[in-house]
């Protein structure tokens, strides 16, 4: 099954911290709560995401399938008698009819062109829009025009055909597809983004499946229709319900010849299903659900943010009170602000995952039951002279949708075959995204629902059965607010204490946070990280305390750079506590493991150089741009940053190297970087 969703769904996305806050305390929470920026303003910049990506992957996705209802629509007359006798169209609706059609092929090429970057944004944006405005018109201005002629006295006794609703369902899509596109272009030449589409090749990938899916199933439905003798849109809409596994069974091979292709056929178009399933759940979930959990975070953040900076926030035993460590009357220092900032951004992070998987599922739950109530009612109206009553068009709806397809109940109308196949092939990805949201929400509670009764029941578990029936009985929201209570107030007031841990001035040996992974023995050591500590050990061992601290500090940026790399290989979505988020920080920022650097040749040097550590001075981790409320993990972000700062140590000591008189020190990191590579 493809996974199509590894790669990152907006490029360049600005979620990570780029500069620091510029003030302090209570002043850095006013100033983020009056800037209007775009930065600031999730919804904003949510729906420019949508112009820049969602909507012309939609146009990429379902431009095909409305060129595939074309076809279908020009595959017959629009018009027929209650027997079933087809009437002509007159030549002009059909003239008009294909020039649509030619107009959205034309518009869906410059839209596959444009994605593989072989047009420019700026010529091909003009003509996809325009293309299928035209489509859309011409289709409207021919569909009006016969639904008139349909009620003159001299035409009773005649009924739309499945092709007159295939053209509705065409012209419906080329309007939405367009405007989707207008509105592209637009945030483009405002200049809030580049003027190009911001796809992935997974995401292309999508939109080459869906091309690929919709052409199967009309070349599946040309054969049946020979094979069996069937109308091409009776062939179209038992293709549809045979790929979608569905089985409503109103039409069926009969002839050996039929039943042998069905084989390679049903298989042919499950597997290319399933690869359009797996592409769904992955760029629309993973990624679109990622800009839900972002706006989410962010109304969470200012909302937490102003009540714990007020002296009556309603939050009180949650989060901790910063009115108090913003006051500059109080005796808390700066550590210790900076671990109250902590564990309110971890709380509002906390609460923001909660609020956006059931926002998702809520979300993905209506649409799914719009989808059926008023598929339900489409059903119902279109069925009438078969005397369905809306609680049978409910119950097949339902079966429809959940692929059961009992085949008691089935649409013999044009409209309710035509519906069916346009409706059918919109419920792939909303009882997709359902599912998914699911078992994201609900199921992982049932699974430890489970297991916890197995445990107290019949499954051995770790704990006996009495301390598990006690943890559960004792184990209330009053005690857990009793612990957030300790934690807040009962860590702070040893913070001293604790900071000690993740280091120690300039020029002494610092102590490792012992949170961190033991450094594994020398001989297991590689690369520039062994080399540095052989460098290091040396320099101690003639008493260059200099030279020892500079190795040793590049050492430590090797050696964590390894460990985020075993992070992102195990466990990518690892969160890290306070002190070992200090602790990085400080290594990063190199100001308490490296001796003073050389002054840089130039002032664009020593600018540049200053700007890399001064991101994190006067931190506040409640300011918009922190860590933890980005798009990356946190094991993304300090790999990133650790990754930044070796290079900016590289390109201080070859700068040092070129210089004329380069201190020793720094011509031997040179020398052990060139040995090592």
């Amino acid at each position: 099954m493809n996974d199509p969703g590894l790669d990152d769904a907006i490029a360049n996305e600005a979620n990570v911290l780029d500069q620091s806050s510029t003030g302090q305390g209570a002043k850095s929470i006013s100033s983020d709560e009056k800037q209007g920026g775009a930065d600031a303003d999730g919804p904003h910049a949510a729906r420019w995401w949508l112009a820049s990506t969602a909507y012309p992957l939609a146009a990429g996705t379902f431009g095909p399938m409305a060129s595939a209802f074309s076809v279908c629509s020009l595959s017959q007359p629009w018009r027929m008698e209650l027997g079933g006798k087809e009437i002509p169209d007159p030549k002009w609706v059909s003239a008009i009819n294909a020039i649509s059609l030619f107009f959205a092929l034309i518009a869906n090429l410059f839209l596959s062109l444009n994605m593989a970057r072989r047009i420019r944004f700026e010529v091909a944006q003009p003509i996809m829009i325009i293309g299928w405005f035209i489509s859309s018109a011409l289709l409207i201005g021919i569909l009006i025009p016969v639904g008139v002629l349909m009620y003159r006295p001299e035409n009773d006794g005649l009924i739309y055909a499945q092709s007159y609703f295939y053209g509705a369902f065409a012209a419906g899509l080329y309007f939405i597809i367009s405007s989707l596109l207008t509105v592209t272009a637009y945030g483009a030449y405002t200049g809030h983004y580049d003027r190009e589409f911001k796809l992935t090749t997974s995401q292309r990938t999508l939109m080459l499946q869906t091309i690929i899916f919709c052409i199967y199933l009309l070349l599946g439905a040309e054969v049946y229709a020979t094979v069996e003798g069937w109308r091409f849109l009776d062939a179209v809409y038992f293709a549809d319900y045979t790929l979608l596994t569905i089985g409503v069974g109103n039409y069926s091979p009969a002839t050996h010849v039929g039943r042998g292709l069905l084989f390679p056929y049903a298989i042919g178009g499950i597997l290319i299903l399933g690869l359009i399933v797996s592409s769904i759940r992955t760029l629309m979930l993973e990624r679109g659900r990622q800009k839900i959990a972002e706006i989410l975070t962010e109304h969470t953040r200012r909302l937490f943010v102003k009540q714990a900076a007020s002296d009556r926030h309603r939050f009180r035993g949650f989060i901790p009170n910063l009115s108090a460590a913003n006051d500059e009357n109080t005796d808390i220092s700066e550590r210790e602000r900076q671990k109250l900032e902590f564990i309110t951004m971890r709380r509002i992070r906390q609460v923001s995952t909660v609020q956006y998987k059931w926002v998702s599922l809520l979300i993905s739950l209506v649409v799914w039951m719009a989808l059926w109530l008023i598929g339900a009612v489409v059903f119902w109206r279109s069925e009438d002279e078969r005397n369905w009553t809306y609680f049978e068009a409910l119950y097949f709806a339902y079966t429809t949708l959940l692929t059961i397809g009992y085949g008691d109940f089935y649409p013999i109308s044009s409209l309710g075959k035509a519906f069916f196949v346009f409706w059918s092939l919109l419920a792939v990805p909303t009882i997709t995204i359902l599912i998914s949201n699911i078992g994201d929400t609900l199921i992982g509670s049932i699974r430890d629902l489970t297991i916890f009764f197995g445990e107290i029941t019949i499954l051995p578990g770790d704990a006996p059965f009495v301390d598990r029936i006690r943890d559960v009985v004792h184990v209330s929201w009053r005690e857990r607010r009793e612990r957030w209570l300790q934690e807040i107030t009962g860590e702070h007031d040893n913070a001293q204490e604790i900071f000690s841990r993740s280091g120690t001035p300039n020029g002494e040996r610092e102590t490792t946070n012992t949170n961190m992974p033991t450094p594994p023995p020398c001989a297991e050591r590689a690369g520039l990280e062994a080399e540095e500590h052989k460098r290091e050990e040396s320099a101690r061992a003639r008493g260059d305390v200099a030279a020892e601290n500079l190795h040793h500090y590049h050492y430590l940026l090797f050696r964590e750079i390894r460990t985020m790399l075993d992070y992102a290989r195990s466990n990518a979505n690892k969160e890290f506590d306070y002190l070992e988020w200090e602790y990085y920080l400080s290594l990063i920022s190199g100001e308490k493991h490296k001796p003073a650097a050389p002054v840089p040749d130039t002032a664009s040097e020593k600018q540049r150089d200053e700007d890399q550590v001064q991101k994190f001075r006067g931190w506040s981790w409640i300011d918009k741009r922190n860590p933890l409320v980005g798009e990356k993990s946190e094991v993304q972000w300090l790999l990133n940053a650790l990754t930044d700062a070796l290079e900016r140590e590289l390109k201080t000591a070859s700068r040092a190297f070129h210089r004329p008189g380069g201190s020793e020190v720094e011509v031997e990191k040179i020398s052990s970087a060139a040995g090592s590579r």
